[in-house]
């Protein structure tokens, strides 16, 4: 891999292109979470009529690279359009973080060493990684917990509301209060291998310098992120399996927790012994 020298000039111009796909990410999520509370107000408040006129009406567009015409109701986009905005929002986020706090490179690669781009990058301290989880635990509170409890207490929205207006509704608050719930899984059990990983780093340098990373445990834990990917889909289960609750069904709810915390073992397993990867945190590399 060449080394080159980046000039002040240079470096300037990469923070100012990072900072503008950073705010142009940040009102992307912004216009996502607004689209939200536009959705779920105007799911809750539509007469049944209405929304079955709209569950029932379809638009067309083609899959499986534009070859197969496909057909998707109404509500389902509707419901499906803030997370096309949160998608375009990461799209601008990350790139952006990178060139503000990151330097990517070119390299050759190897069987278990892919990426012909490599990306490192500052890690966040401890304390604001820990803040950072607030904020998805923030919002499956609003999504998840305050409705259910609602629900339950029988006295305030979304109790009251009428069965088709209820499953649209619990829809919209399960896919994206599952998704906050993912993310704040994911962050926690990402903070949780930082610091053993320090600790690690601290007693045993030797560790983590590249040589004496093992194959599998770099493909699964650096490479693909197997550890944060379980989490994720471990808190998503964790943080929805509640929702039973409320429509009294027991077994299901039991079912669901006992999944996720499975998932949830087996990501912070995984994450705690990302050290063995023989990689440092803040790095990253290319699918292909």
């Amino acid at each position: 891999m060449t080394q080159s020298t980046t000039t002040p000039e240079a470096t300037t111009g990469r923070n100012a292109r990072g900072l503008f796909l950073l705010s142009t990410g940040v009102v992307f999520a912004i216009a996502a979470v607004v689209m939200l509370l536009i959705t779920v107000v105007g799911i809750s408040t539509l007469q049944s009529d209405a929304l079955a006129r709209i569950n029932e009406q379809n638009l067309s567009y083609r899959a499986e690279f534009g070859f197969v015409e496909r057909e998707l109701s109404v509500l389902s986009a509707m419901t499906a359009v803030p997370a096309m905005l949160l998608i375009v929002a990461v799209c601008f986020l990350i790139p952006g973080y990178l060139r503000r706090r990151g330097v990517i490179a070119e390299r050759d690669t190897t069987f278990w060493r892919g990426g012909s781009h490599t990306a490192k990058y500052k890690p966040l301290p401890l304390g604001l990684h820990a803040a950072w989880a607030l904020l998805p635990l923030a919002a499956w509170v609003l999504l998840v917990v305050i409705p259910l409890r609602n629900l339950i207490g029988g006295t305030a929205w979304p109790a009251g509301l009428k069965d088709e207006n209820s499953s649209a509704v619990w829809m919209l608050l399960a896919a994206y209060g599952g998704l906050a719930a993912a993310l704040f899984a994911a962050i926690v059990v990402s903070l949780i291998k930082k610091v053993v990983y320090t600790a690690r780093v601290a007693r045993h340098p030797e560790a983590v310098d590249g040589s004496a990373g093992k194959g599998l445990w770099r493909w699964v834990t650096f490479r693909w992120r197997f550890d944060l990917w379980l989490a994720g889909l471990g808190g998503a289960f964790v943080g929805l399996c509640w929702i039973a609750l409320g429509f009294d069904d027991t077994p299901f709810f039991i079912a669901t927790l006992a999944i996720g915390l499975a998932l949830l073992a087996a990501g912070l397993l995984l994450a705690v012994n990302y050290w063995r990867a023989g990689e440092p945190l803040g790095a990253g590399e290319s699918y292909s």
